[in-house]
């Protein structure tokens, strides 16, 4: 079985995310936070469903990105680990914020 560990950054990123949403719809934040959380956990059983980044977008290392739209999931399956990098917006750019 795989662990989930979350980076600092992808932490911040969730916390972004919500304080941005709840600006206008404190629910909406919870349903939309609740949502990427879902799909992270569910990486447990599936580590390698998420599409490589290396062919979308030029980064260094094995990333893998799951859709939880609007925003994207990067992270790297290590041993037994998956680390969650980044949540991001899908209209953001990056390339320089996995780097």
């Amino acid at each position: 079985m795989y662990n989930i560990v979350y980076l600092q950054k992808a932490i911040d990123d969730l916390d972004e995310l919500h304080r941005y949403i709840a600006q206008d719809n404190e629910q909406a934040a919870n349903k939309m936070v609740s949502k990427i959380l879902s799909a992270i956990n569910g990486l447990i059983l599936f580590p390698f469903t998420g599409s490589c980044v290396n062919d979308r977008i030029t980064v260094k290392g094995d990333y893998r990105m799951s859709v939880v739209k609007p925003y994207l999931v990067f992270y790297r399956v290590i041993a037994k680990d998956i680390v969650i990098y980044r949540v991001l917006h899908g209209r953001r750019y990056h390339d320089a914020l996995l780097d």
